[in-house]
């Protein structure tokens, strides 16, 4: 009983003297608070990639950030961590993503985490851009030196321009002016004409479009330019008696034959037709016989002078080519 008595007297001494000379009781320090974070908003969006940001407070304690990402708020993937030091006030924080999918929704969120505790920032979302979607079509009206070269093109919703890439490899080198596909969400067809090309050779062509989720290439094609060129002789045909009607055709601009096949026709009515063969660098008169609709037309109770008719000579190649001419009526008896 007195030993007791004795060490508690000595405990009161010693708080006694602890106070008389200025001390006081010691105090538990603040636990360190825990870090802010703010996911903002996604930039720089294309087809495989993005940036995205927020903003990080350390509240004093050092701290690192990273970002989780994916197509689910499962997240999945993460950048790398980084540290976002150990300020008292929001600083700015961003990561670029890569290797992203197309046309696809991703979720993503900033992550700040210290000693004193991890924080998550509040999901966000973003799309991944979508390139068009082409075809590269077939080759019409070839001619020795242009030729219409044909496609289509989607734009998936974004403004898009397509052209059309030419040249005798697949190395190309020249293309046509780009144009204007719109922004809707179904094949559109387009079409070009490119020039300057060489009589007699095979082209390849391929048509290209670009918008903002990237750039697309259709499927490689070629044509072959015509080695020989069919034209009408002159501005006049006839109408003969005989209900034949005639126009002079010749054959030009290299070494083969012209073929193919001839309609004449006024107001949108056939009034003759026939197929065609002439050797390079000739010509000659091409003589049809009046269709049911051109007999009555220009039949004997007709009155006319000289009657504006269209010709046109397709060559079965791609090769189409019209002239306007006129036909004289010859006397009848």
């Amino acid at each position: 009983m007195r030993l007791v008595f004795a060490v508690v007297l000595a405990a009161c001494a010693s708080i006694v003297l602890s106070m008389s000379s200025g001390g006081a009781p010691a105090l538990a320090s603040a636990a360190p608070a825990v870090p802010v974070a703010t996911t903002g908003g996604a930039t720089n969006v294309a087809q495989s990639s993005a940036t995205v940001a927020g903003t990080v407070n350390p509240n004093g304690t050092a701290t690192a950030y990273y970002f989780q990402y994916g197509t689910t708020t499962s997240y999945g993937s993460s950048t790398s961590s980084t540290s976002a030091g150990s300020g008292t006030s929001d600083e700015p924080v961003s990561a670029n993503l890569s290797g992203l999918a197309s046309g696809a929704t991703y979720h993503y969120r900033v992550v700040a985490t210290s000693s004193a505790g991890t924080t998550d920032g509040a999901d966000q979302t973003f799309t991944t851009t979508t390139p068009p979607t082409v075809t590269t079509g077939g080759a019409a009206r070839i001619t020795h030196t242009w030729a219409g070269v044909s496609g289509t093109v989607n734009p998936r919703g974004q403004a898009t321009t397509y052209y059309f890439r030419y040249g005798t490899t697949t190395a190309y080198g020249l293309q046509s002016s780009p144009q204007n596909a719109g922004s809707g969400t179904v094949p559109v067809g387009v079409h070009a004409d490119v020039y300057g090309l060489t009589a007699d050779t095979t082209y390849h062509y391929q048509i290209v479009a670009e918008n903002a989720g990237g750039t697309s290439y259709g499927a490689d094609q070629t044509l072959t330019t015509t080695s020989s060129q069919a034209a009408v002789l002159g501005h006049e045909g006839f109408v003969s008696p005989g209900s034949v009607v005639g126009v002079e055709l010749g054959c030009f601009h290299g070494t083969s034959t012209c073929t193919g096949h001839l309609t004449m026709s006024h107001d949108g009515v056939v009034i003759g037709q026939r197929d065609y063969s002439i050797a390079a660098d000739s010509g000659g008169f091409q003589n049809m016989v009046l269709s049911a609709s051109g007999k009555q037309m220009l039949g004997s109770n007709s009155t006319f002078h000289l009657l504006a008719v269209t010709v046109t000579a397709d060559g079965g190649n791609g090769q189409k080519l019209s002239f306007v001419i006129h036909l004289a009526r010859w006397v009848w008896h």
